[in-house]
């Protein structure tokens, strides 16, 4: 738009979207302090309106073939244009827009390239972006990630998150395949929603933790605050038999029952081990220790024999390798420790 400006600090895009009735209350506010420190500058908006409404309408004052360029202008005075493709620069010229007949028209031309070119950016870009996704992918270490309203995301390992680069609108959705733990700011307007192994988790602000492991026969929801609707996907909406789940609760929908969730209570309190990075346990079964251990470090802790499952054990671990832990379960039990290609396996007299 250089060959158009005749001073630099016109704020042509704010008065783009007010002729096009856009302009939202702060864009109206940031127009009237640019009218008002210099009183001079009211004679452009009158006559620009003036001239926009003897127009009737873009359509009267620019070709279609001239959107394309005014956009491309467009989307370099936005920051939209791609680093890799340069804007190659008009050189400047100066012209007396408002002096003239010519120039008023001149002047409302251009304008009206800045709305077309609005109306592109209302219409296309939101679809543009609606197609791209970003994807929080976690390798061997766990991810936090911030999402675009604020509300935080633990990424297990092996584990990836996508949503939308227009993620913030209307609807906030993501999709979770492996683990993560959310804390979503609350929103009453929009809904946070987590797409998992064809079900469907929705908060509107809460923190919970989502389970679905592609290989597992299940997806699990566990609720720390707030409340969750779990339910299988293939359902469009939530119905009276979804599942709600309040603090304290988790929900788990099976693969060969995908149609109910199933509740329960949070027993195992290293659920969110993985997140926190250290296992605590409580005079607990070595059953349950040989299952948390299986979950946190994602290799298989066998028992040789069920009655093994009876000892207790009292302990916790922090950045410590699977082999160390189980060193320590094996020692308070009189246990031994053995590793196969499937696994690890206890074994040993065991607890009397």
């Amino acid at each position: 738009m250089a060959d158009f400006l005749p001073e630099s600090d016109v704020p042509w895009e704010l008065l783009a979207k007010h002729l096009a009735g856009e302009a939202s209350a702060s864009e109206q506010q940031q127009l009237h302090q640019w009218l008002a420190a210099e009183p001079s500058r009211l004679q452009l908006l009158t006559d620009a309106t003036r001239t926009w409404e003897r127009g009737g309408s873009a359509a009267k004052v620019f070709t279609e073939a001239d959107v394309e360029p005014a956009w491309q202008r467009f989307r370099a005075t936005a920051g939209l244009a791609p680093a890799s493709q340069p804007i190659e620069a008009s050189p400047a010229r100066v012209v007396p827009m408002w002096s003239t007949p010519a120039g008023i028209m001149r002047m409302a031309a251009a304008l009206a390239l800045l709305v077309g070119a609005w109306g592109l950016v209302r219409t296309w870009l939101p679809k543009k972006l609606g197609n791209q996704e970003i994807t929080v992918a976690a390798g061997p270490k766990i991810q936090l990630t911030t999402l675009p309203d604020g509300s935080r995301v633990w990424v297990n390992r092996n584990s990836t998150l996508t949503y939308g680069a227009d993620f913030n609108g209307e609807a906030r959705e993501v999709r979770l395949r492996g683990e993560a733990f959310f804390e979503v700011r609350k929103d009453h307007g929009r809904p946070f929603t987590v797409l998992a192994n064809d079900t469907r988790t929705r908060v509107l602000g809460t923190s919970f933790n989502v389970r679905a492991y592609p290989s597992e026969d299940s997806v699990e929801v566990a609720v720390v605050t707030g409340r969750v609707s779990f339910q299988p996907s293939s359902r469009a909406k939530p119905t009276a038999n979804d599942s709600l789940l309040l603090p304290g609760r988790r929900g788990v929908i099976y693969k060969k029952a995908p149609l109910v969730a199933v509740q329960h209570s949070i027993t195992d309190a290293n659920f969110r081990a993985w997140q926190r990075q250290e296992l605590v346990f409580d005079n607990q079964s070595l059953s349950e220790v040989a299952h948390d251990l299986t979950r946190y470090y994602g290799a298989p802790v066998k028992l040789a024999r069920p009655a093994l499952g009876e000892c207790r054990f009292t302990g916790s671990f922090r950045e410590m390798t699977l082999p160390q832990a189980l060193h320590i379960v094996s020692l308070s039990a009189g246990l031994t420790v053995a590793q196969s290609a499937d696994g690890y396996v206890l074994d040993g007299a065991g607890c009397r």
